[in-house]
């Protein structure tokens, strides 16, 4: 019977952690996404790809529902769709291939997933 209690307790502890993860907020645009292009992209863009400016107060116009320059059938970024927003999906330069770190790309992903707000 105890033995059933604590499994039952622990189940019902690891549904709350689940749940709370669930309720964290997510990324801002400002806090936690602009961050990355600081330290990662703006030495490129757009000083070697001038078609897409990431640069503070210029990135969030530059990506979200605009046409991706080299492939415009594509949208930088799809509010509500990471899977379809070009910024994820275009497979990178080989020699940039880890410039982002898999905690940078998520917090991108779920901030597009969010529904990509300029906040």
């Amino acid at each position: 019977m105890i033995a059933a209690l604590a499994v039952t307790a622990a189940a019902a502890v690891s549904v709350t952690s689940v749940v709370l993860a669930r309720d964290d907020p997510p990324p801002r645009f400002s806090a936690d996404v602009q961050p990355i292009f600081d330290g990662k992209c703006v030495s490129c863009h757009p000083v070697a790809y001038p078609y897409l400016d990431l640069r503070r107060e210029r990135s969030y116009e530059d990506l979200v529902r605009v046409s991706a320059a080299t492939r415009p059938a594509f949208q930088r970024v799809l509010p509500g769709r990471p899977e379809l927003s070009y910024l994820l999906v275009h497979p990178p330069d080989p020699s940039l291939r880890d410039l982002l770190t898999s905690d940078e790309r998520a917090t991108i992903t779920d901030w597009i997933r969010a529904g990509a707000r300029d906040d």
